[in-house]
């Protein structure tokens, strides 16, 4: 277990798992001791960003791993869960994995039933040049994962150390990316295939809520650029009035600087949803798309809209004595003229993410500050 734990990047913990592997966490023990939500901890497990690498000359690689999935009520079944297979930072092979353990859950995020199977093995080839190549795999973005076993016909040894630029990224669903495929079509990952950082993906579907164990965690890790995508989450279960939204951001901020101080931080406003722009939360579904719930209230200026959280963002940018902190307004990655990508009115479509990818890549080109950052040298 040893020599596989070097070679998983991107997790905050490796627990042991019920098949003799182990279970890449995005959240440490002591994080996941400060909230009591199931959706937050079905979500953390899911290792969005998550990978095996490695360098190796084998031509034949078989990974045993088991995965916990999560499927609503009524549903009979769901699209394969996918590894991606990048050698030398080119994407060669998408490959499913046979179904593990399913969680079923009601409308209201309560757990249901569930169903029971075992590890399966899936292999990958390799090109057969006698070359040492760089393999990274990417683990599936979409449910929870036990990995077992890797084995190969020729030696496996962990990448290096240093070289790649280090991003660490907060957000919602929308980063998280369930909507996508497969994990590399996640809009962070393009983005990371296309620029060679090395990615640590701390999006959490539903729970962006700027928790403070999350700063935490970005304080302690290392970094060369810091991207906080922040508004949706508090608007979809409406868990935060603008008065605490403020100072909620400046704790948030202050956490993370007490542990970068010069790090490029770039705060990105809520991406469009008409539903939302001028309409507080909580988030309903109304025959399949995203909806603001009525509201018996008298005038309530503290409720938050999508439109307030921007403007919260920019005074907290604007507030700031710091260079390094940086704000990019979320409907220039995918805006109300693209409202045809939100598949449901609330999230992006697979071709949605691709465009907000391309954007967020040319948004980072044209910022001084950060092109240095482009090819994934420091």
């Amino acid at each position: 277990m040893t020599e596989l734990a070097r070679l998983i990047e991107g997790a905050a913990a490796l627990d042991p798992g019920h098949h003799g592997g182990l279970r890449p966490r995005r959240l440490p023990p002591w994080a996941r001791a400060q909230h009591d939500d199931t959706w937050f901890e079905l979500m953390e497990q899911a290792p969005t960003g998550v990978s095996l690498r490695f360098t190796t000359s084998a031509t034949l690689l078989t990974l045993r791993l088991h995965t916990r999935s999560v499927r609503p009520a009524g549903v009979e079944s769901a699209r394969p869960h996918l590894l991606a297979v990048v050698v030398d930072g080119v994407v060669t092979e998408h490959v499913a994995i046979p179904e593990g353990d399913v969680v079923i859950m009601d409308a209201g995020h309560r757990i249901a039933g569930a169903e029971r199977r075992g590890p399966s093995d899936v292999s990958m080839a390799l090109v057969p040049d006698g070359r040492e190549k760089h393999v990274e795999i990417l683990l599936p973005h979409d449910c929870a994962v036990e990995v077992v076993s890797l084995d190969a016909d020729a030696p496996v040894t962990p990448a290096p150390p240093g070289g790649a630029a280090r991003w660490i990224h907060y957000g919602s669903s929308i980063s998280h990316g369930l909507e996508a495929s497969a994990p590399d079509r996640t809009w962070p990952a393009r983005v990371a295939l296309g620029t060679g950082w090395r990615l640590r993906n701390l999006s959490f579907g539903g729970n962006a809520q700027l928790d403070p164990f999350v700063a935490r965690m970005i304080r302690d890790a290392p970094a060369d650029l810091i991207t906080l995508k922040v508004g949706i989450n508090l608007v979809n279960v409406d868990s935060m009035r603008a008065r605490a939204m403020l100072p909620a951001v400046h704790g948030f901020l202050d956490l993370i600087r007490d542990g970068h101080p010069d790090t490029p931080i770039v705060l990105v406003t809520a991406i469009a949803c008409p539903a939302h722009e001028h309409t507080p939360g909580p988030t309903v579904d109304r025959d399949g798309r995203a909806a603001g719930a009525d509201r018996s209230l008298e005038s309530d200026d503290g409720a938050l809209t999508l439109a307030g959280t921007r403007r919260i963002l920019e005074r907290a940018h604007a507030d700031r004595d710091d260079p390094h902190l940086h704000l990019v307004d979320g409907r220039t990655l995918l805006g109300e003229a693209d409202a045809g990508l939100l598949g449901d009115g609330l999230h992006p479509t697979e071709e949605g993410l691709g465009l907000i990818a391309r954007r967020f890549q040319d948004t980072v080109a044209g910022m001084p500050a950060l092109a240095g950052l482009l090819g994934g040298r420091r």
